[in-house]
């Protein structure tokens, strides 16, 4: 149920947004409103008038004290008195309607997006009317341990926010009957630009407090009459989200030798060496062939080398190739025989050789794939 303490605050911040000058506002929106001459002003500009007074206020979401303080409500008032009636179309069909005296119209229902909201005073001649759009929205940054305060709003509209702390009112048997507030603390509106806004309150917000912006837009109307639309949505403060996680980083280099071609040492000889090799990313695949009869690098230095042991000689190099994978998968790496390896494999029958095959990335990071060991003959 709607308490009276909720409706004194809601209309002490109303109260607040008029007379605040230093509220950033958007561009100016237009508000929906029967009779001629209706328009809309930016609310750093708003005076208090003499005229009659329309309001019409949407209020919802959630507290920390639900069964006390719910502040899902629609209400309409008229500030001369008299019958006033609020209702809820949707689709073009009403919804919900509630006719009031003394000037106050009030509804449990909230209205839906895209539903139209009137006020009629008297009944049948319809004051202002206004498409709700579920604004304003509070980003869920906006939680225990910041002080940030941002969402989105209706463009044109000013923004106010608040944080306070309900609480359960007991008599003094203990039973409780009824709820308190406590802690009020406005936020500092800083930016608003198009439907965002941004600022941040003075203290850091806390579990157990209650979270709401008010948006809000007063129009002149003729005869010194003005009709201010608010709306309102709160909630509890709550945990922070969590931080979005760091963008994925390259993925790990892999490939393998997919096909050796069969060669023999008069082929090698006269038309060269190749074979294909697959990587998963883009970058070079380079192909080393060595003698077996010597240090072979990245492979025999792995090996344990025994005390006292004499230095082993480098390998010959006999042939080398590489290739660049713009877009990963498998490649043809052509081998093309090293000056020195020419004369070694010229001057004999048979060849032990190791093939090296070394991926290289983009990015900087290197692979080495297992070593492959053949004999070539003639």
């Amino acid at each position: 149920m709607r308490t009276e303490s909720v409706s004194v605050r809601v209309t002490e911040l109303l109260a607040s947004i008029v007379r605040r000058r230093t509220v950033l506002s958007a561009s100016v929106g237009v508000l929906a409103l029967s009779g001629a001459g209706a328009f809309a002003v930016p609310a750093g500009a708003w005076e208090e008038g003499h005229g009659t007074r329309y309001t019409l206020e949407v209020s919802e979401g959630e507290t920390t004290e639900p069964e006390w303080v719910n502040p899902s409500y629609t209400s309409a008032s008229v500030s001369s008195g008299g019958d006033v009636a609020i209702s809820i179309v949707r689709g073009g069909t009403t919804v919900y309607r509630n006719v009031g005296e003394g000037g106050h119209a009030w509804l449990s229902q909230v209205p839906q997006a895209n539903d139209v909201v009137t006020l009629e005073a008297p009944i049948g001649n319809v004051v202002g009317s206004v498409t709700y759009d579920g604004l304003p929205t509070i980003n869920p940054t906006v939680c225990a341990g910041s002080s940030e305060f941002s969402g989105s709003n209706t463009s044109g509209y000013v923004v106010e926010g608040f944080d306070l702390t309900y609480g359960v009112k007991h008599d003094p048997y203990g039973k409780a009957i009824g709820s308190t507030q406590s802690g009020f603390a406005n936020a500092q509106v800083k930016s608003l630009t198009g439907t965002t806004f941004g600022g941040d309150f003075l203290t850091p917000l806390a579990y157990g407090e209650t979270v709401g912006a008010v948006e809000s837009l007063k129009t002149p109307l003729a005869g010194g009459a003005t009709f201010i639309y608010a709306s309102e949505f709160q909630r509890p403060v709550g945990a922070c989200p969590p931080p979005p996680p760091p963008p994925p980083g390259p993925p790990a280099l892999s490939g393998s030798i997919f096909k050796i071609s069969a060669v023999t040492l008069r082929k090698l000889l006269r038309f060269g060496w190749s074979d294909e090799v697959s990587i998963n990313q883009p970058g070079v695949v380079t192909q080393d062939v060595y003698l077996d009869s010597g240090k072979v690098p990245a492979y025999a230095a792995s090996k344990k080398k025994r005390r006292h042991s004499r230095p082993v000689p480098p390998a010959l190099l006999l042939a080398r190739g590489a290739t660049a994978a713009g877009n990963g998968g498998t490649v043809k790496v052509s081998l093309k025989l090293t000056a020195a390896g020419r004369r070694k494999l010229k001057a004999t029958h048979h060849a032990k050789v190791i093939v090296l095959t070394t991926l290289t990335t983009q990015t900087g990071q290197k692979l080495t794939l297992g070593s492959r060991t053949l004999i070539l003959h003639l």
